[in-house]
């Protein structure tokens, strides 16, 4: 992803740089469905994503920035924490914050002796 800028209305409301990468669905980035799920990992790391089930092969690379261009209400959700998701049920729904389950050790590799 080469540099790029980018333009919404407001103050950039994550604490994260706008070039800050994320993870987001081929859904998101074709804009064929909306965000309807984001999640602040355990590891700081976000993802914006359409809220379906995915195989692996459908994530991508996105900047912060390009993900609010793409929908402007994440402003709501910039002050989740760590560890924190956030879904809806449409665009046009308020946003439902929870506790995201806890990583799972075994798939981080932590037991690998």
């Amino acid at each position: 992803m080469g540099a790029h800028t980018h333009s919404f209305d407001g103050r950039w409301p994550f604490s994260e740089a706008e070039n800050t990468l994320a993870i987001c669905c081929v859904h998101v980035l074709d804009r064929s469905r909306p965000i309807l799920r984001v999640s602040h990992d355990h590891d700081g790391d976000w993802q914006f994503l359409c809220g379906e089930p995915h195989e692996t092969s459908e994530g991508r690379v996105i900047c912060m920035g390009c993900a609010l261009e793409i929908d402007g209400t994440l402003v709501a959700v910039a002050s989740l924490c760590a560890g924190w998701g956030a879904d809806r049920d449409s665009q046009k729904s308020a946003w439902v914050r929870e506790a995201n389950p806890p990583p799972d050790p075994e798939e981080d590799g932590a037991n690998d002796a």
